[in-house]
């Protein structure tokens, strides 16, 4: 599963990323080779079709350590496997993979390549001028994360009281704490990961040095579901438990603020990209996130609700380049299936021409109208569209075109 972003600002111009779902894109092309191929092993050729596409950077999804806790449960979620055998019918246990988001390390994991495979690749996206960026999740770990059994303070902690009244939201850590697992404040637990409590200072420094570590391997970061650990939505969500028993104090100051700064102190020009909902673009903008993403964009072109689409792009202020739009992405249907082929090709046409960062996911250029499970690490097969597949190749190549010349925007 790929996606391709073009991003415009003042300092960087035109921008383009392209997202690799690294599991499903090494299994394809370990089949297309007839050989394994890890990260280190990516030919001149697939590099070379990535920059001639004009891409700037690759974002690779799904590089560090997976969870075998978290591919239990996916193997055996109910509600999952119907959703699996929906998209393929044919599924087999080794098509199943933890959630990328469930994350054991931020170590690059071994069946991918290693840290060794991710180092080589990165060189190799540099020599052609392209770079790297990679996924950094700040408000959970995976159940089998080591700071569960180390450190169970770095998380928000329950009581047996409510493990037993409420299971799908606890677990018990070994044989002592009761964890919180990983939630937003309006949607049920996530049972593969534990949530992590950015009201303890221990947490606030071991992420930072997280994120520190994951900016020496790359040079940008899209990090996920980053309101989430603001200090009044985990207030929202958590209540007094971010208090611990007023063993902790509000933290002064947003994680993001810190954690931006000390990075861009070693790097100036590393870029961080925030996925963020309910409105809250500016705030995370504020923060110091360069791209955010514009939910309402997709909200409007999906409705067709003509003043939103018209209040989006009027939108004047510093935000509209920091605005990062889409019409599909994981998260959402097909564009295909959503819109219908014409009013796709309308939307990625609108899309096009805003300012700011724009998302165009794998398989929307070929017109494919089946949303991939994120822990299936195999694509089911579908027929490309011509008509959107060409439609695509001349809308990308013009707007690029369009794009180096500042003047016309």
């Amino acid at each position: 599963m790929t996606t391709i972003l073009l991003v415009e600002d003042d300092k960087k111009g035109i921008f383009s990323i392209y997202e690799i779902n690294t599991r499903v894109w090494l299994r394809e092309l370990s089949h297309k080779y007839q050989k394994e191929i890890r990260l280190g092993d990516i030919t001149q050729e697939e590099i070379t079709n990535i920059k001639k596409l004009g891409f700037d950077a690759v974002w690779l999804m799904g590089v560090w350590r997976s969870s075998e806790r978290g591919r239990e449960i996916a193997l055996n979620h109910k509600e999952l496997r119907c959703e699996f055998l929906n998209v393929l019918p044919d599924l087999k246990p080794e098509d199943i993979a933890c959630s990328p988001y469930s994350i054991a390390g931020y170590e690059p994991d071994a069946s991918l390549g290693g840290l060794r495979g991710l180092i080589a690749f990165k060189k190799a996206l540099s020599l052609y001028g392209m770079k790297l960026i990679l996924d950094f999740v700040p408000n959970h770990v995976a159940l089998d994360h080591p700071w569960v059994d180390k450190k169970p303070e770095y998380f928000i902690n329950g009581t047996t009281q409510e493990l037993q009244n409420n299971p799908g939201s606890f677990f018990r850590a070994g044989d002592r704490a009761v964890i919180a697992h990983g939630k937003d404040p309006y949607f049920p637990a996530w049972t593969d990961v534990a949530q992590l409590n950015y009201f303890n200072p221990g947490t606030r420094q071991a992420m930072l040095q997280e994120l520190l570590k994951v900016a020496s391997l790359c040079d940008g970061v899209r990090c996920d579901m980053a309101m989430l650990i603001l200090k009044r939505i985990q207030k929202q969500t958590w209540g007094d438990k971010v208090f611990a028993g007023n063993k902790f104090s509000e933290p002064k100051t947003e994680f993001w603020q810190d954690a931006i700064a000390e990075v861009k102190k070693i790097n100036p020009d590393f870029f961080f990209i925030a996925e963020v909902y309910w409105g809250m673009e500016f705030e995370l903008a504020s923060l110091g996130f360069d791209y955010v993403y514009d939910k309402s964009f997709y909200d409007a072109l999906k409705e067709t609700h003509v003043d939103g689409i018209r209040a989006n792009l009027s939108d004047t202020s510093r935000l509209s380049n920091k605005r990062l739009r889409f019409i599909e992405n994981h998260d959402e249907n097909r564009a295909a299936k959503e819109f219908g082929d014409e009013k796709a090709k309308a939307a990625a046409l609108i899309m096009a021409l805003a300012p700011g960062a724009h998302l165009f996911h794998q398989g929307q250029l070929e017109g494919f109208k089946i949303k991939l499970p994120v822990q299936l690490i195999r694509r089911p097969e579908e027929i490309i569209n011509r008509n959107i597949n060409s439609f695509y190749k001349n809308l990308l190549s013009n707007i690029r075109i369009i794009m180096q010349d500042n003047s016309r925007w």
